[in-house]
């Protein structure tokens, strides 16, 4: 999603929003679209929607059609319209008298290619409880907007929004004396990441910044970020000793297999990431490689993809979900990493679209930690890692309301896959080059999987399959078939350029 100061879109981002994205949870598009009561109900719908998404702004836009995205232009005007032909009250007053909690509204008027846009940009950065318009509550299914009483789950987890909200800062240990915040966080570390002398103002005023203690008097108060991150010994903070990352190995394919290995970490998430790392890399199978002269183990899974996917499970997991905690689960023939709730934008759309965070001071300091980047590429190395040593592609599935899982699998040539991971496989390759801005064909594809030219017709079925999944499409139709190109279904084809 554009990321925008909260309150305001310039032209570009209106256009860069309209190209890349459709409507969905916090987006919707209308063309003269004017009932006031029913604009009131969509205003609670797309708000709540973010506020469960933990997404601070949503979107309601005039002049552009909802399915072709089409510039259309619209006669909509918020500023001298009344509520209805009965009553008289202006439109923007009445929608505010309705509304509970107050929402920041701002209105916007834009010009694109010559047509008249109308931009409503919900802000729901400081409301603290679920939006209602005229005493009813309502989200959004899909494109659809629905009573918030008919979906029991959502309302939960939109409860459950407000609460996530405040895990970072709340306290792990009251009252903590200066020097004991050494005995209870690994401040050595932290200094030579931040660069700060142990025991120094400065540092203690980093640690403030960064919400990981916070002053109380002469005194500190660590905070859950604090603790999930920089603690020496978990068990010091009971609250959080069941939410570190836990590494389970299992002796065959399934878990019915005897664990030969089984621990959960006991030191804090950012000291110990590395660890962590090396620790799965020592437990996955290797095989042996004789290709230069002298035998060499070589992991079956590449490192780069497993420290992205777990580096993902730990910033993006849900603090609110009691009861689970990341998991990494070992197999013979795939890794399996698990992690408490569901994604924030669509699976399917992890590679192009920029990340959005649940828990933004845990990302910020795992990226001060050189642990993630802010530009969201960490599934781009990933999926580049699995192609280049010729693995499945990534299997991602939201099984629940509670978790998403992502499982890689072993190497497999690319005539040995099944049809679903030959169609997931051609859909990641499409979403890495077309973010590159290229397009795939048969030969770039079978330059990727390793085949030759006596492979054209493997790969023709291969292609035409995941169109009929609706995972690519063609990018020029006015062509042949022999010299076809494809992009992701979500990309724009030439004859919308």
């Amino acid at each position: 999603m554009v990321r925008t100061t909260r309150n305001h879109l310039s032209n570009e981002e209106l256009k860069k929003l309209i190209n890349e994205q459709d409507e969905s949870e916090i987006l919707d598009y209308k063309e003269n679209f004017e009932d006031a009561k029913a604009i009131g109900e969509y205003i609670s719908a797309l708000g709540n929607s973010a506020l469960m998404l933990k997404y601070p702004v949503a979107y309601l836009i005039w002049g552009v059609q909802d399915t072709t995205k089409k510039i259309v232009g619209t006669k909509f005007n918020p500023v001298n319209k009344k509520a209805s032909s009965k009553n008289k009250m202006p439109f923007k007053t009445y929608l505010e008298q309705y509304l509970d909690p107050r929402v920041n509204l701002f209105w916007e008027e834009h010009n694109l290619e010559s047509k008249r846009i109308v931009v409503l940009i919900i802000d729901i950065g400081r409301v603290n409880h679920p939006i209602s318009f005229m005493g009813k509550r309502f989200i959004r299914v899909g494109t659809s907007k629905k009573s918030l009483s008919e979906f029991p789950e959502k309302e939960r987890m939109l409860w459950n929004a407000f609460e996530s909200t405040k895990f970072e800062s709340k306290t792990a240990i009251e009252n903590v004396s200066f020097e004991n915040l050494a005995n209870l966080l690994d401040l050595s570390t932290y200094s030579k990441i931040t660069g700060l002398p142990l025991g120094s103002v400065e540092i203690i005023n980093e640690m403030l910044k960064d919400n990981l203690i916070r002053q109380k008097d002469a005194n500190f108060d660590i905070t859950n970020l604090g603790a999930y991150t920089l603690a020496k010994n978990m068990e010091d903070f009971s609250t959080l000793r069941k939410r570190t990352i836990r590494i389970t190995q299992y002796a065959g394919k399934q878990k019915l297999d005897k664990a030969v290995y089984d621990k959960q970490g006991k030191i804090g998430i950012a000291i110990s990431f590395n660890n962590v790392i090396e620790n799965i890399m020592n437990h996955i199978p290797y095989t042996e490689n004789y290709s230069e002269g002298s035998r060499k183990d070589v992991p079956r899974f590449p490192k780069i993809a497993i420290r992205e996917l777990v580096a993902n499970a730990l910033v993006h997991q849900d603090f609110t979900i009691e009861g689970m905690c990341p998991t990494v689960e070992i197999f013979s023939n795939k890794i399996v990493f698990s992690s408490p709730g569901v994604p924030l934008i669509a699976p399917e759309r992890f590679l192009d679209v920029q990340p959005i965070s649940r828990n933004n001071d845990l990302a910020n300091l795992m990226g001060k930690f050189n642990i993630v980047e802010s530009r969201g590429t960490g599934i781009d190395k990933a999926v580049f890692a699995l192609e280049k040593n010729q693995l499945p592609a990534l299997d991602i599935k939201v099984p629940d309301s509670r978790s998403t899982v992502v499982t890689v699998r072993a190497k497999k040539a690319f005539k040995d896959m099944s049809i679903t991971e030959r169609n997931s496989s051609i859909y990641w390759n499409a979403c890495l080059r077309y973010v590159a801005d290229e397009q795939v064909s048969n030969k770039s594809l079978r330059d990727s999987f390793k085949l030759t030219s006596r492979d054209s017709s493997l790969m023709s079925k291969a292609i035409a399959s995941a169109v009929e999944a609706n995972l690519i499409k063609v990018y020029d139709p006015n062509v042949g078939r022999k010299f076809s190109r494809y992009i992701p279904y979500w990309g724009t084809d030439v004859l919308n350029n």
